[in-house]
């Protein structure tokens, strides 16, 4: 089946990065000179991967590389990734369901170093019962750590998948558990991450490019 025919005034506006814990892809709508919130944050070892699911995510959109008009999240991304102290704000594009955008608000009102089961995220929400389905909008999303499902756990303990690798969720909690805690380093040991330092591919796409990002904000 054929893709629907790309919007011709409605891009999407991406810029690619490394961190300590592999590539990082970011990407906003932008529809003329006015650009959405942060709707695609990726964490991966594979960023041929990694653009191909972001235009699967989003199909009728024109990619551009925009890398000058991220440079305060990929920043702000780095450095939580090093020393998660406090929460990564963002404005976002929550691009799904009613059901799927309260639980990923709820995620957003944990801290780091917090973890939530499935039942309780359930519970905050007001949908007691919906465990599953809680576990279903935590893979679903799209936006890793600004929306920080790393944090959602099952209720017997045991590992629980992760979107962009159980290893990096391991990581990521272990970091946010580590800050604060006396005589804890703040340097830690970079994950072995397979194709780390792949390529990032160069995508076909336009000339356009949005004059007018939105600056990051904080609450």
């Amino acid at each position: 089946m054929s893709r629907p025919p790309k919007q011709s005034e409605s891009t999407l506006h991406f810029a690619t990065d490394v961190c300590p814990l592999g590539h990082v892809l970011i990407a906003r709508v932008c529809e003329g000179d006015s650009a959405k919130g942060i709707c695609f944050l990726s964490l991966g070892d594979d960023p041929s991967s990694q653009l191909s699911e972001l235009a699967d995510a989003f199909p009728n959109h024109e990619l551009v590389e925009s890398s000058d008009h991220f440079q305060t999240e990929l920043v702000a991304i780095r450095q939580f990734v090093e020393q998660p102290a406090q929460p990564l704000v963002f404005r976002l594009d929550l691009q799904g369901t009613p059901f799927q955008k309260r639980v990923w608000k709820g995620l957003m009102q944990t801290s780091p170093g917090e973890t939530i089961t499935y039942r309780e995220l359930a519970q905050q929400i007001g949908s007691p019962g919906s465990s599953r389905a809680v576990g279903a909008a935590c893979g679903q999303n799209k936006i890793a750590l600004a929306v920080p499902c790393h944090r959602a756990v099952r209720s017997d303990g045991k590992d629980s998948g992760f979107r962009w690798g159980l290893e990096r969720k391991r990581e990521l909690l272990k970091r946010e558990r580590a800050i604060g805690e006396p005589g804890v380093s703040s340097d830690f040991n970079q994950p072995q991450l397979i194709g780390f330092d792949s390529p990032i591919p160069k995508p076909k796409c336009s000339a356009h490019s949005c004059s007018t990002p939105p600056k990051q904000t904080q609450s």
